[in-house]
């Protein structure tokens, strides 16, 4: 199977991602972030969200700086945990 694939192809180097999913693979101190495979389940209300969404046709990505209302919902959440 190994004459199927190009030279080319075999001298590819490995993506920044990869390398660094990779490095934290086997770290169960971690919760990987990486390529959007958590090791958990959904939560509920997460389930629900995304049914409402579908139902919605809130389907569309956001602009490069995301909603207004979220970024405003962060900067809420980090000022009362942490006083930032």
């Amino acid at each position: 199977m190994e004459h199927l694939i190009h030279s080319r192809v075999k001298n590819i180097e490995i993506s920044g991602i990869r390398r660094f999913f990779n490095m934290v693979a086997n770290r169960p101190d971690l919760i990987s972030l990486t390529i959007g495979q958590p090791d958990f389940p959904t939560p509920e209300h997460i389930k629900e969200a995304g049914k409402e969404a579908i139902t919605d046709n809130f389907t569309t990505y956001t602009h490069n700086a995301g909603f207004l209302e979220l970024r405003q919902a962060a900067c809420d959440f980090i000022l009362e945990k942490y006083g930032l």
